[in-house]
């Protein structure tokens, strides 16, 4: 899987998106973020990888209960638990290059010297700490071939709650595409920096940098924010995992705002639904079919979101992404317009993975509002 570099968000759209979603908390690169693979990035030579099947436990973290990494933290394991990708341990390294890049996002941001959240440091604003998220990591102390992939948000606190705040983080990340597919991909470890508003008026900074290790070492910039397919933590081969996962409640309405926007031609899509399987080897999921109903058992208008390698074996109606931007092995599901509060809604999924039939059928409840 990996991790691509310009996922931005202007400071004026973190606001209007908060707006919209009527809370406070991530706003993001997702603001930011971390999605599928810069065209041209390197993926490494399989046998050098290390391969792990989906972590169920990992040490408790150091991060104090009530901080915003402990809240991130938690979130992040929480949900990555309950779809069954694996969860993630926590690296004191990666720790200390995320926070110093929330830093830097806070400084330069309330200072107007940087415009929109993004993972790259200028080394003429104050803060700089190194300009790529794989080399702050290497600044810190990780070692070479831990590939890093990041992912950043911003966004107002609701409840002056530092824990909520870095649980909100994560949930305006799930509430995506791109960002949701970085959030819950195969990377074994991460760290996490938070930088709290300074003010009532102003923004707290969150950053979770996900790391995998894998041989040979990233070389080019193009390497520097991304997490490579072949290694970390692997799903079975016949696997479908999906989000929302199964009977998860307090499912969002509508997408949060992301950019690159995965379809700037709709003005309010709902929540994204998403579908993945094991692309270790960029192995290709075709679509037959993918669609969501309402209790009533009402079709809801939707586009399919798939890999421009995954148009042309789909028997659906897909469109490719136009951003290029989406990982191997994985679809998305666009409703057109947001959905509707304390709905049950069945999602069903039916493709192949490789020419190998794949399925998969599910239910979630929408929040309230």
């Amino acid at each position: 899987m990996t991790i691509q570099k310009n996922f931005k968000l202007s400071m004026a759209a973190i606001a209007a998106s908060l707006l919209v979603a009527a809370c406070g908390g991530g706003g993001g690169d997702s603001t930011s973020g971390s999605a599928s693979p810069p065209s041209g990035a390197s993926q490494p030579a399989t046998s050098s990888n290390p391969v792990i099947a989906p972590q169920t436990s990992v040490p408790a973290p150091t991060y104090a209960a009530g901080t915003g990494q402990y809240g991130m933290f938690t979130t992040i394991n929480a949900y990555r638990s309950q779809m069954g990708v694996g969860m993630v341990a926590q690296d004191l390294l990666l720790d200390a290059a995320a926070q110093s890049h929330a830093q830097y996002e806070q400084i330069n941001l309330t200072s107007g010297a940087e415009t929109s959240l993004s993972h790259t440091e200028n080394s003429a604003n104050p803060g700089f700490y190194e300009a790529w998220p794989y080399l702050r990591a290497r600044k810190a102390g990780t070692a070479a071939n831990l590939w890093v992939g990041e992912v950043v948000a911003a966004g107002w606190s609701a409840d002056n709650s530092r824990e909520n705040d870095g649980t909100r983080c994560v949930q305006q990340w799930i509430n995506t595409v791109y960002h949701l597919a970085s959030l819950v991909g195969n990377q074994t470890s991460v760290g996490l920096g938070y930088v709290a508003p300074a003010s009532a008026s102003s923004l707290s900074f969150c950053v979770a940098d996900f790391g995998a290790v894998s041989s040979p070492a990233p070389t080019t910039e193009n390497d520097y924010n991304t997490t490579p397919y072949n290694a970390g933590q692997q799903i079975a081969a016949g696997q479908v995992v999906h989000a929302p996962y199964t009977n998860e409640t307090n499912v969002a309405l509508a997408m949060h705002t992301e950019i690159p926007n995965p379809a700037p031609d709709l003005s309010a899509p709902g929540r994204p639904i998403m579908v993945s399987v094991n692309a270790q080897n960029r192995n290709v999921l075709t679509v037959d079919s993918f669609e969501l109903k309402d209790a009533s058992g009402n079709v809801v208008p939707a586009r399919i979101l798939v890999p421009a390698s995954a148009v042309s074996g789909s028997k659906a109606a897909v469109t490719a992404d136009v951003n290029k931007n989406l990982f191997a092995g994985t679809a998305f599901l666009l409703p057109l317009a947001p959905l509707t509060a304390n709905t049950v809604y069945t999602a069903t999924f039916s493709g192949a993975r490789d020419g190998t039939p794949v399925s998969t059928s599910w239910q979630f409840t929408t929040a309230a509002n």
